[in-house]
């Protein structure tokens, strides 16, 4: 395999990596019953995104390019899209609480199932209202999940 390719995979891992690290944690938080915030761990998932489109964008590839039967897009951000969708990510930490362990993988499973029809409906409406109101929407939700669980 030629160093581009190569190159472009290990950052791609690198970055899927990073996203496994922060849907983890976002899990842990909300297992525990707190609002997930933006971490440390958000910020190097961003980071670990950003520094890939950049290398896809510096390595200024032809446009047949190819890895894993999949030709690249010429868009750096499709490209690294396609590119963390061919990597396989490994999450370390594994367990991240003992004691909220079964809660996480709740949560996780959760999050895996597709989007029921009715859930859909919400997206689209949260969707078609200001960014203003959709996030007081949200907030207000998140309140009134914390009261309920309480």
């Amino acid at each position: 395999m030629d160093p581009t390719r190569s190159l472009l995979l290990a950052l791609a891992r690198h970055a899927e990596e990073a996203r496994l690290r922060w849907n983890a944690e976002r899990a842990a938080v909300r297992a525990r019953g707190e609002t997930p915030a933006h971490s440390e761990a958000y910020a190097y998932h961003v980071q670990a995104n950003l520094c890939l489109i950049t290398a896809i964008g510096a390595a200024d590839l032809p446009a047949n390019f190819r890895i894993s039967d999949i030709t690249l897009s010429r868009d750096p951000v499709a490209a690294a899209e396609q590119l963390r969708q061919v990597v396989f990510a490994y999450d370390p930490s594994g367990a991240i609480e003992a004691a909220h362990e079964a809660a996480r993988l709740a949560y996780k499973a959760a999050f895996a199932e597709p989007v029921t029809a009715q859930e859909q409906q919400y997206i689209d409406l949260l969707a078609s209202l200001p960014a203003a109101r959709r996030d007081k929407v949200v907030d207000l939700a998140e309140e009134r999940a914390r009261h309920a669980e309480a």
